[in-house]
């Protein structure tokens, strides 16, 4: 009786071992290639990273990597009436490729997103130069920093965003002529 009873324990054991195993194993995230994601006809549980959020005080950016064409998702919270100035998001080559500026007297949080892009006023005119290791920081204290990583991969269907360099037209609100736009030369 005894024998039969462990024999019943052990297989009981070995049955939810193995369920728990299973349900580990399908309720992991797999990050599937772009080549696969075309392959499969976008049949893919995801092709981008999961969320793993990158924190610095009260700023936040919702991952540490991307593909190129993905949004950056920013949060500036808990921000104090005297908390005023800028962040600085860095490229790999360390330019400057936006200023966010801040003030925590009119709002106590901000929200912000952008997709790192070729843009011709800042000079990127190369998928290249916004891969790598990119850097956020507080402007003039650049002892503490978060980064992210834009990896050479593009999101499926954005290729056409790194094809080509974009010019940067200006308008001017004192023209009457709306439809007059001129290539501006290079913009800060």
């Amino acid at each position: 009786m005894n024998r039969n009873v462990g024999i019943a324990t052990g297989i009981g054991i070995a049955v939810i071992i193995g369920v728990i195993i299973f349900q580990v194993n399908e309720t992991t995230w797999k990050q599937a290639s772009v080549e696969e994601y075309y392959e499969k006809g976008g049949r893919v549980a995801g092709v981008v990273y999961p969320d793993n959020p990158q924190i610095l005080g009260p700023l936040q950016i919702n991952k540490d990597k991307y593909l190129l064409g993905e949004n950056v998702y920013v949060i500036l919270t808990n921000l104090r009436p005297q908390d005023t100035g800028s962040v600085l998001f860095l490229t790999p080559q360390n330019q400057v490729y936006d200023e966010w500026g801040f003030n925590g007297s009119e709002r106590e949080s901000q929200k912000k997103y952008f997709k790192p892009q070729l843009l011709k006023s800042k000079n990127l005119c190369d998928k290249e130069k916004l891969v790598g290791q990119w850097t956020v920081m507080f402007k003039g204290y650049d002892m503490a920093t978060i980064n992210f990583e834009m990896l050479p991969d593009i999101l499926p269907k954005q290729e056409s965003h790194f094809e080509g360099c974009s010019i940067a037209y200006v308008l001017d609100p004192t023209s009457s002529d709306s439809t007059n736009l001129e290539p501006d030369k290079v913009l800060p």
